[in-house]
């Protein structure tokens, strides 16, 4: 569904995707996602990853 709803059309931003989705949607705060440490963004990213596969086998199963 998401790719006939034209998801690929976000490729040409590459990385600013995730920049722009650990900032909220808020471009004020992209400097600070920007010089957060390594670390903790990876960190932060594979939370939302789990979060979302988690959110999706629950939805499977209702």
């Amino acid at each position: 569904m998401e790719k006939r709803a034209g998801i690929q059309s976000f490729e040409k931003f590459k990385y600013i995707n995730t920049i722009n989705a650990l900032a909220g949607g808020d471009i004020t705060k992209w400097n600070q996602v920007l010089a957060m440490p390594y670390e903790r963004v990876l960190t932060k990213l594979l939370l939302n990853k789990t979060e979302a596969e988690y959110q999706k086998r629950y939805s499977e199963m209702m």
